[in-house]
């Protein structure tokens, strides 16, 4: 089973509004993590994307990064949401998805080091919804943007000496 679907095993057990959501990850290439939902179990009185659905959404999928960022650098530890904000842009009106990306593509030098000297750190993420089939490169403006602070406790490695 490849580490992405060990994750969505992960999320849905341990998350269970991810299940109820209908979220799906579509792609980690260590850089950026794809994820997408439904219209229908996700959507309002008015027949758009409601916005409850869209933060958990976007805030699934910059948590979900952070995870997989700390599994790629050997690392396991408590990730939560410190705070968050979005900007809804336009109405979901479609299936939706959402790309988080590490901030220049890579995990910022200042994360790593306080990770590796206090066993925690803080991570500022934007995680971008689109509507449509997902893309890892949209060609339209997302219609909605959050911003957020993760934060990372107790980090060990995961591979016990």
């Amino acid at each position: 089973m490849s580490q992405l679907s060990l994750f969505q095993k992960r999320i849905h057990d341990e998350i269970p509004l991810s299940r109820a959501l209908g979220i799906q990850l579509h792609s980690w290439d260590g850089h950026s993590l794809l994820l997408s939902a439904p219209l229908e179990p996700n959507r309002n009185h008015q027949g758009t994307g409601f916005g409850g659905s869209i933060y958990c959404a976007a805030v699934t999928a910059a948590w979900g990064l952070t995870e997989l960022a700390l599994w790629d650098m050997g690392l396991r530890g408590s990730v939560v949401v410190q705070s968050g904000n979005i900007d809804y842009l336009e109405p979901v009106t479609m299936g939706f998805y959402v790309i988080c990306r590490l901030p220049g593509d890579e995990v910022p030098e200042r994360f790593r080091k306080s990770l590796a000297r206090h066993g925690k750190g803080r991570l500022d993420l934007t995680a971008e919804v689109f509507c449509g089939e997902p893309r890892t490169m949209p060609e339209v403006e997302p219609v909605a943007v959050f911003q957020g602070r993760f934060v990372v406790q107790d980090v060990e490695s995961r591979i016990n000496p």
